[in-house]
């Protein structure tokens, strides 16, 4: 979908350089919603030949807006208006993508591309508390929101702990923590989980329909049933254009404790 401008009267008098003019006339129609999200906006060339301004000045408005989060640009395929990203409550509550998705009031559809069991191995057992030869499910999954896909994840489970967990059917809509709930008894009493920034290499991109390089925001989570003993490790890669992570905070009442730096193991958490 184009847009279709008008051509704004920039005031050539004023101290307020042009390029700050552009910028707040498409940002008004953005916001207002006259340009749609995902909307693409002309390029650069028709732009200055548009508003009579240099190419200087349109690209310091674009990446201005760019930098607010307004607008995407993407090499090669131009300038989109931004779809507001999915706020997602993943960081501050124990629920998994399914139920927080439910609660969001959005679809939730999950392609499996593996699920198989296989040695641990070092990496994984330290976050399990295994040994690196005992044997986990590996479950790798594409997860699509309202048809879009978001978020690839990669989840480790104790395969001791979920006998049989391999023949069952995950795609679709299912809840792989409701399975564990109502199935194995193994409900997710606590989490320490970890967000970082990264962007997406080759496979990330094709397998989330992104362009190699787009921002990537990665969520690692232990999960720990009672007894604190963990038997879920999953890794998610979130599309950085279309997901965002929200927590409420609050102080707590009380003498104020003093903050300790912790060290951090080579999966990103405290030991």
């Amino acid at each position: 979908m184009s847009i279709h401008l008008d051509t704004p009267e920039f005031d050539r008098s004023t101290p307020v350089p042009l390029y700050h003019q552009l910028k707040q006339w498409l940002t008004s129609r953005i916001v207002s919603g006259v340009f749609a999200p995902g909307a693409q906006l002309p390029g650069e060339l028709e732009l200055c030949e548009k508003f009579g301004v240099s190419r200087g000045v349109v690209r310091q408005a674009l990446s201005e807006l760019r930098y607010e989060g307004l607008v995407d640009r993407h090499r090669g395929r131009g300038t989109y208006v931004s779809i507001p990203k999915t706020a997602e409550g993943l960081i501050s509550g124990l629920r998994g993508l399914a139920d927080d998705a439910a609660l969001r009031g959005v679809s939730l559809a999950s392609k499996v591309l593996m699920l198989r069991e296989t040695p641990a191995g070092p990496s994984v057992a330290r976050c399990l508390g295994l040994e690196p030869t005992d044997t986990v499910v590996e479950l790798e999954r594409v997860r699509a929101i309202d048809g879009e896909r978001h978020v690839l994840v990669m989840t480790y489970l104790p395969a001791a702990m979920v006998p049989g967990l391999v023949g069952r059917d995950l795609s679709g809509s299912e809840s792989l923590y409701r399975i564990l709930r109502e199935e194995y008894g193994l409900a997710i009493v606590s989490s320490r989980r970890r967000v970082e920034a990264t962007v997406a290499g080759a496979r990330e991109a094709r397998l989330l329909r992104i362009e190699r390089g787009d921002p990537l925001l990665v969520l690692r989570s232990i999960g720990f049933t009672t007894g604190r003993r963990p038997f879920d490790y999953f890794i998610a890669y979130h599309r950085g254009d279309r997901s965002a992570f929200e927590a409420e905070l609050s102080m707590p009442l009380g003498p104020a404790s003093s903050f300790e730096q912790v060290p951090m193991n080579d999966e990103g958490f405290a030991p």
